[in-house]
């Protein structure tokens, strides 16, 4: 059975809205951009670059994707005098196709959210719109980010999907109110709205805690914001959580490896890239990737692609929205008996 990361690579597993949380300890700018070149051929692509320059970002997509660029990184305070957005176009000889470069600033996000659903309508074909970095639309609002988001969601196709990266450690707008701690932190509001939750771990700082364990020792860690071992570009360890249209959850922990640098990454088991684990977690790791209950049967129970999305796809009966309230309505019997008469009238209440 495949991985789930590697159903949701593939396009075989349809999801929405895909966010990857990150830290300083592991970026998920690898996996968000290998998600992103993965997209269908005749889907257009809308980066919007919050913190990476566009002309390094573009670079790194794969593809022959038709693309959009919303430039939020230039000019993300407005400083420049000219703070009108301005639109520019590139022609990309190689895949023939022209690139819009639209340039905004992070101070009017309701502004941005316009510009990007026009942008979207304008496309006239199916989409796949890329955040480099939710955190910078959180720190300058909380609220303007999720309408931002409502807005997107609301013209998303059955193929067309959002792929985000939030990095968990970067506190947003709302946690320097008084008030913060009577509101939900955003970032868990984000996994709530999220159809794929995707939260990376450093494999080569798990690999040194397997070595403690292995050693029977405990290291004191002194608190870092970077270490020795975190960001490994060649691999990460993914806890993934997938919601299904028909209402299942599925829970995962993959991993990803990567060759060299602008090779394609590759779903492992976890155990590839942390080395051996302790039975009792490589057991639950086995279970959880590689366990088929219809495997080594004499007959054949499953699913063909077909079969499987008309599955996932089934909306169960308990997750449809009622659309009326219900009522009561009683027609009385030309037989039943009526009395006006108060039966309680003679006690003293």
């Amino acid at each position: 059975m495949a991985p789930i990361l590697e159903k949701i690579m593939a396009g075989k597993e349809a999801s929405p809205f895909i966010l990857v949380k990150d830290t300083l300890e592991q970026s998920g700018q690898v996996l968000g951009l290998e998600l992103l070149s993965n997209s269908p051929s005749n889907h257009a692509i809308i980066l919007v670059c919050a913190e990476t320059a566009p002309d390094r970002l573009l670079p790194l997509v794969k593809g022959n994707h038709k693309k959009a660029i919303v430039d939020c990184y230039s000019n993300p305070l407005g400083w420049v005098k000219d703070t009108t957005s301005t639109i520019t176009s590139n022609r990309d000889a190689a895949s023939e196709n022209t690139t819009i470069t639209i340039s905004l600033t992070l101070r009017n996000i309701r502004k941005a959210t316009k510009v990007i659903t026009d942008l979207i309508t304008t496309q006239r074909s199916n989409f796949t719109i890329y955040f480099d970095s939710l955190s910078q639309f959180l720190i300058a609002s909380v609220p303007d980010t999720f309408n931002l988001l409502r807005s997107i969601t609301a013209l998303l196709t059955d193929t067309s999907r959002i792929i985000a990266i939030h990095h968990e450690d970067i506190p947003d707008a709302d946690s320097f109110l008084s008030d913060s701690s009577s509101k939900p932190q955003a970032s868990n509001s984000l996994a709530h709205i999220a159809t794929t939750l995707i939260t990376l771990k450093s494999s080569e700082a798990l690999r040194q805690d397997q070595e403690d364990f292995k050693k029977g020792t405990v290291t004191a860690k002194e608190f870092a914001y970077l270490t020795v071992h975190g960001n490994a570009w060649d691999s990460a360890v993914c806890e993934i959580e997938h919601k299904r249209k028909s209402g299942k959850v599925a829970k995962e922990t993959n991993a990803y490896h990567q060759g060299t640098p602008t090779g394609n990454l590759a779903v492992v088991n976890v155990w590839d890239v942390v080395g051996d684990m302790p039975d009792i977690d490589k057991m639950d790791l086995e279970e959880s990737q590689t366990a088929d209950p219809a495997a080594n049967l004499s007959f054949n129970l499953n699913l063909t692609e077909e079969q499987r999305k008309a599955k996932n796809d089934t909306v169960l009966p308990y997750l449809k929205t009622q659309e009326s309230t219900g009522a009561i309505y009683y027609e009385p019997d030309a037989a039943d008996d009526f009395d006006d008469d108060d039966p309680d009238d003679d006690l003293t209440i």
